[in-house]
């Protein structure tokens, strides 16, 4: 009897010991998804604790998109866009998403951000802010992506601007990716893949 309960612990042991590290590996490997389809739900997912927010409707954008945390936005072949002007209707307010202090944002899944004609840009850096692109259209005005201070990793995507940019040196498609001169030295721009209009 006592072989037998010796023979049972042992089993069991081992079961444990192959199992409690896949259960650890499992968690580990698992993301956290919020999906959303509104706006608002969209605001409280980029507000909430969820490592991945995925886009499930095309979404109008009623105010600038703050990010203040590391997460991915997986845009899941959406649109974020803007039918009302977002441009400095409050302080900063300059793009349809802003990656700001301490916000650490991968953007994938193969949408569209683009922002009403004539108005903003689509994403800007500021405040240290990380911002990582890997596909994706992006539309702005004048700019695309605007980085005031803050690093920046393009591998991908598609970026072209509505509202020309009127500097003559530079030409109409000069700041298409934008750094903002006086904090150069605070900023990276990093781009090892994408399509450039013009």
């Amino acid at each position: 009897m006592k072989k037998i309960m010796s023979k049972r612990v042992v089993s069991l042991l081992l079961a444990l010991l192959f199992i409690v590290p896949l259960m650890f590996l499992a968690t580990a490997c698992s993301e956290s998804v919020a999906t959303v389809s509104t706006y608002n739900e969209l605001v409280d997912a980029l507000n909430g604790n969820k490592q991945i927010v995925k886009l499930e409707e095309d979404i109008d954008v009623e105010s600038v998109l703050v990010i203040g945390r590391k997460l991915t936005l997986d845009m899941n072949g959406k649109t974020l866009s803007n039918s009302n002007d977002l441009w400095d209707k409050e302080p900063n307010s300059w793009s349809i998403i802003s990656v700001r202090e301490n916000g650490d944002l991968t953007i994938k899944g193969n949408g569209k951000i683009q922002a009403k004609e004539n108005d903003c840009y689509a994403i800007d850096v500021m405040d240290g802010g990380n911002l990582a692109i890997e596909d994706g259209k992006f539309i702005g005005n004048i700019s695309a992506v605007y980085a005031y201070e803050g690093n920046v990793k393009i591998s991908g995507g598609t970026f072209s601007i509505q509202q020309l940019n009127d500097n003559k040196v530079e030409g109409p498609y000069g700041q298409t990716i934008n750094i903002y001169n006086q904090n150069a030295d605070k900023t990276t721009v990093e781009i090892t893949g994408g399509v450039f209009k013009n």
